[in-house]
C-alpha cells in the first residue's frame, strides 16, 4: 500500500488543506482491511478499480476514532480534505452529519459533485484528479474573507504546535473566549477544537513514525505533553484501540510518498 499528500496551491488553501493518494498495490486479491486514522477533517474522494469495474465518488466524514475499511488489490484512491475553517461554507451544511458513504448527485452537496465523477473517470493519473478536483473548488468562488479567519487562525496555530496546544491557550491567542472558539470551530469544521486537536496530534506521531526509523515512546510522551509513556499508552488505547507499538507497526506496513506537515 501507497500514500502520499501534495498542499493546496495558495489561492484556494483557504478552502483545501491538502491532497492525497492512496493506492493497494497487493498482487493479492483478497481484501485487506485497511483501518484509517482520525485526522480531524472531510474529506471527499473518489475511488477507482480497473479489475472490478469501480468507479466512485465516497465522502469521508469526521470520524474520531480508527475508520476500517476494506481494501482490494487495484484500488486507485483520490482525495480532496478540505480546510476545518471553510468546511461549512464549502459544503452549505453542518459538517457535523457528513458520512463515511458513497455520494451521488442527489446528495446534499450536489453543487460541490455534480459532474466531479465523470471528469475523475477520465483521469490517468493523482496530478489530473489534483487540477479537476482544484477546478471544482476554484468554481465555488469562495474567498477567504467568506470563511471564519479565527478558525482558520487556530487551525494554523494547532498545525504548528502539532496538536499539542491547550484549548483556552489557543482561546487567547486567536483573540476568543474559549466559549465564543468552541462554538465558532463546531460552526465551520463540524468538531470542537479539542477533538480536531487530539486528531492532530494523533496524525503527527504517525507522520514521527514514518520519518524515524525507531521511536522513542518516552521523549515522545514528552513532546506531546503527557506526564509519562503510561499517560501516552493509555491515550493512544482509549482512541485508537490499540497500543503505541501496535499502532506504529499498523503505521509502517504502509509505504509513503511526501506527506503535508
Amino acid at each position: 500500500m501507497f500514500y502520499r499528500e501534495i498542499p493546496a496551491p495558495q489561492e484556494i488553501s483557504h478552502l483545501v488543506l491538502s491532497f492525497w493518494e492512496f493506492l493497494a498495490k497487493s498482487e493479492n486479491h483478497e481484501p485487506i482491511v485497511h483501518e484509517v486514522f482520525p485526522d480531524g477533517c472531510i474529506s471527499l474522494v473518489y475511488k477507482r478499480n480497473r479489475i472490478f469495474g469501480i468507479d466512485g465518488l465516497f465522502s469521508h466524514g469526521l470520524n474520531l476514532e480508527i475508520f476500517k475499511t476494506e481494501v482490494y488489490a487495484g484500488d486507485v484512491i483520490w482525495g480532496i480534505r478540505f480546510m476545518p475553517s471553510a468546511c461549512a461554507k464549502i459544503l452549505r451544511f453542518d459538517p457535523a452529519q457528513v458520512q463515511s458513504r458513497p455520494v451521488d448527485e442527489i446528495a446534499d452537496f450536489t453543487h460541490l459533485i455534480q459532474g466531479l465523477l465523470e471528469k475523475l473517470v477520465a483521469c490517468v493519473d493523482f496530478d489530473e484528479a489534483v487540477k479537476v478536483y482544484e477546478a471544482k473548488i476554484k468554481s465555488l468562488e469562495l474567498k477567504s474573507d467568506e470563511t471564519d479567519k479565527k478558525i482558520a487562525e487556530a487551525v494554523e496555530v494547532v498545525e504548528e504546535n502539532r496538536g499539542e496546544v491547550k484549548i483556552g491557550e489557543l482561546a487567547k491567542v486567536v483573540g476568543l473566549s474559549t466559549r465564543q472558539l468552541e462554538r465558532r470551530f463546531r460552526q465551520s469544521a463540524g468538531l470542537s477544537p479539542k477533538q480536531f486537536a487530539r486528531a492532530r496530534r494523533i496524525r503527527a506521531t504517525a507522520i514521527s513514525l514514518v520519518e524515524e526509523s525507531e521511536m522513542n515512546w518516552a521523549s515522545r510522551a514528552a513532546e506531546m505533553g503527557f506526564t509519562d509513556q503510561a499517560h501516552l499508552t493509555h491515550e493512544f488505547s482509549m482512541l485508537m484501540g490499540r497500543s503505541p507499538n501496535s499502532f506504529a507497526k499498523k503505521v509502517k506496513q504502509i509505504e509513503h510518498g511526501k506527506l503535508v506537515k
